[in-house]
């Protein structure tokens, strides 16, 4: 299984959106770039994007799905 774990500036940047913070604010902050921060936002959103069609895929609700189509057809 593939492993979707926030670093911890991963998880430090969306603790401070969490906050309400604009980009801008977070990567002044946390010291670094706009730039990088909307990087890093990228980088939660498809772990995390990633780890719910994992989990969506991997459910014992669509394994029972399955079964039912392939008895069925």
């Amino acid at each position: 299984m593939t492993e979707h774990k926030l670093t911890e500036r991963e998880r430090s940047v969306l603790h401070a959106f969490a906050q309400g913070l604009e980009a801008d604010a977070v990567a002044e902050n946390l010291g670094i770039t706009t730039e990088q921060v909307e990087q890093i936002s990228r980088n939660i959103l498809h772990k995390l994007f990633a780890g719910a069609v994992h989990n969506i895929v991997n459910s014992p609700e669509n394994a029972t799905v399955r079964e039912e189509e392939l008895v069925s057809a």
